[in-house]
């Protein structure tokens, strides 16, 4: 069997949240500091791990989501699904049941494990004497706050059980709002009442799912020196103690570490020492009050002690010579060494006993660790008859992993959401997402939103832009720039969905529209007309294309070019100073420096379009923007389309403190007249309204959006 998803409610950052797992593949919870990796193990470890310790499995306050406010009377709820259930005894305690066409109940495969962190019955029963004691909602919150005001969550008030084939949903706000509580209205409901249908069974005594499965878990690679330095901490130790009932020749050893004791403690020197420092004490506090001491040989006598005494001599790698101390290893040595034997542990533990299944736990394993073995580490290693779990940030492991297995956790501001970016997709749409996806996979994954551009030019031009004339970069608003073949922007917005990843992609390209359509004698042939006018089909095309695609898709939209970034570029004119300077740069004779200037800042815009074009074609469009950057400044103008999908990029997020800091850092730019004219004790909108009237800039153009 295999969890085929988790449900978290209350717990933590997560206030119900739904992670999806697969079964042949190493599932990867992916995302970034303190979005919650490690208290989604902590759930599972709640239910599945036996050695947990135990002051962690007493839930406090500090364990419920902190969104809820006042946590008492909330449930915290983890609910594990399996699947692939099999007839065993063990499993079918978990099985759910539905009755077939002859009236008979069937397993369907399926089960559930639900842990119930919730108020104990009395304090159940008072919450719902309050919903049908008061008529008016005021009376039932001023009676709940009187109850509650005196009461912590502990022992004496809270409890911990556990239920199996729970067909209840606790993520769903309805089902919560109608099993556990409304806190709006405070309406609880009866417990006396409580379906055992719907709630499931409470776990029969005689089953233990802790003791049915293997759950091994390696923390966090962060102080691993000092892990292997103490015998409790060191998995080493819990091998040795395994490794040592296998062995037969027990006592020989032991009597040849008995002789060896006598030996050393019988050394003269040894025993001279000894009989000085009784002499010494007798002396000093006199035979009545002096405690008995000797000097001898302590290597352990017990067989399993002595085993578990024995130590690693290390180096940080096969051909380096070094002193073989654990202290003196690298902290990417020291990790591989802790890893490994965390993983030798979990193959000695499923390989010594029975258990209905095996599951691995592995957190955070980049720490210290070279990019080439974080890619490595899980195609080598053999996960066999176990399903393995990973939580990252690394960008190596997460491009490694397939999207079908993978969930991302996105941290907003009250809490954790959970994606699955493979939802609700057919297996070929994921599969060639993923082929996609190889290359770009992280910079997506990790970002809180996305800008998908097609050219060098706008991967190279338009960070510096915004960070030049806006003042904050792409990657302080949490925004990452991917290039991408144009033919597969649909397929990467697959991704950005209401069922998938929730975060907002904009799609920058451009309409290739015609700029002239006329036959000049200065540049514009018949053939020239002619493939303009078949770009602006093309263009069309694309366009249609992508709306279609994109329409009803809240999460991905598409903003346009009229013809391409080069033309929107230089149709400004506080952007021609900078293609100027790489004219004066590319080009030796002066005669033609001065003619392509001249055309880049003619009031002709056709003319000025087909010179950007040819300089783009004789420097190539990647290096003509590589050497546009060392030329931009903050009176740069970024043109409209881009601000548009910039801002699109943005939504859903407050962003005042970012708007703060643009304003701030254009009011920097400014004379001290112009300065005083704005005022720190108003509004940001205040400021912005000052702004806008009195500037025409990127920031201005940005802020109107």
């Amino acid at each position: 069997m295999y969890i085929s998803s988790l449900s978290i409610v209350n717990f933590k950052n997560f206030k119900h949240s739904t992670f999806k797992f697969v079964k042949d593949s190493v599932n990867t919870i992916i995302g970034e500091n303190a979005a919650g990796k490690t208290n989604v193990f902590q759930a599972m470890r709640l239910v599945l791990d036996e050695s947990l310790p135990s002051n962690v499995k007493q839930l406090t306050s500090d364990d419920f989501h902190r969104g809820l406010g006042q946590p008492f009377g909330h449930w915290i709820v983890i609910a594990i699904f399996f699947d692939d259930l099999s007839d065993t005894e063990e499993e079918q305690v978990l099985a759910n049941y539905v009755l077939n066409t002859h009236g008979k109940l069937k397993s369907t495969g399926k089960g559930t494990y639900t842990f119930l962190f919730r108020p104990k019955f009395y304090i159940r029963q008072a919450l719902y004497d309050i919903a049908t004691g008061h008529d008016t909602r005021h009376q039932r919150e001023e009676s709940f706050n009187n109850l509650v005001s005196g009461l912590l969550i502990g022992r004496e008030t809270y409890e911990a059980i556990a239920f199996t084939r729970t067909t209840l949903d606790f993520t769903n706000e309805v089902t919560y709002r109608d099993k556990v509580g409304d806190f709006e209205d405070y309406i609880f409901p009866d417990p006396n009442q409580e379906n055992a249908a719907e709630i499931g069974i409470q776990k029969p005594p005689y089953f233990s799912i802790v003791s049915e499965v293997a759950c091994t878990y390696v923390k966090a690679l962060r102080n691993v020196v000092s892990d292997l330095k103490y015998y409790k901490t060191n998995p080493l130790y819990k091998l040795l103690t395994l490794k040592s009932k296998e062995i037969n020749d027990q006592n020989n050893v032991v009597e040849d570490i008995i002789n060896v004791n006598k030996k050393i403690s019988s050394i003269p020197e040894i025993d001279s020492l000894s009989k000085n420092i009784s002499r010494s004490l007798l002396n000093t506090v006199g035979s009545t009050y002096s405690p008995k001491i000797c000097v001898s040989s302590q290597l352990p006598e017990d067989f399993t002690e002595l085993v578990q005494s024995l130590g690693l001599i290390v180096e940080d790698s096969m051909y380096y010579q070094g002193t073989g101390r654990i202290e003196d290893l690298s902290l990417g040595g020291a990790n591989l060494i802790y890893l490994a034997l965390k993983l030798y542990e979990y193959e000695s533990i499923r390989d010594s006993a029975e258990h209905i299944t095996h599951f691995l736990l592995i957190e955070e394993p980049e720490a210290h660790i070279h990019n080439h073995i974080q890619k490595t580490l899980f195609d080598t290693f053999n996960f066999n008859n176990t399903q393995v779990f990973v939580s990252t940030h690394s960008t190596q492991i997460s491009s490694s992993s397939k999207i079908s297995s993978m969930n991302i956790l996105s941290r907003k501001e009250t809490e954790t959401e959970v994606y699955s970016p493979a939802y609700g997709l057919e297996l070929r749409q994921v599969k060639r997402m993923e082929r996609y996806l190889d290359a770009i996979r992280s910079d997506v994954l990790f970002a809180k939103s996305t800008i998908l551009v097609e050219g060098d030019a706008e991967l190279i031009l338009i960070p510096a832009m915004v960070k030049s004339a806006l003042g904050v970069s792409l990657d302080e608003m949490g925004i990452s720039l991917v290039k991408v073949d144009g033919t597969v922007f649909k397929h990467v917005c697959n991704l950005f969905h209401e069922k998938r990843i929730r975060n907002y992609c904009a799609i920058l390209t451009d309409l290739d529209a015609a700029y002239i359509t006329e036959v000049n004698d200065t540049f514009a042939t018949a053939d020239y007309i002619k493939s303009q006018f078949a770009a602006q089909e093309s263009g069309s095309m694309r366009k249609s294309e992508l709306d279609e695609y994109t329409v009803g898709n809240d999460y991905t939209e598409a903003y346009y070019a009229k013809n391409t970034f080069e033309t929107e570029l230089i149709e400004n004119n506080k952007n021609i100073s900078m293609f100027t300077k790489v004219v004066n740069n590319e080009y030796t004779r002066q005669y033609d420096k001065n003619r392509v200037n001249e055309n880049l800042s003619s009031d002709y815009l056709p003319l000025r379009y087909d010179s950007v074009l040819k300089l783009a074609k004789k420097v190539g469009k990647g290096w003509l923007a590589t050497e546009l950057v060392d030329h931009i400044d903050h009176n740069c103008h970024i043109p409209d389309y881009v601000l548009n999908a910039l801002m699109f990029a943005l939504k859903g997020r407050n962003i005042d403190d970012i708007l703060w800091k643009m304003m701030n850092y254009n009011i920097e730019l400014m004379n001290a007249e112009s300065q005083s004219l704005f005022d720190v004790t108003k509004s940001l909108k205040e400021n912005i309204k000052i702004h806008t009237s009195h500037w025409d800039n990127s920031f201005s153009r940005f802020v109107s959006l």
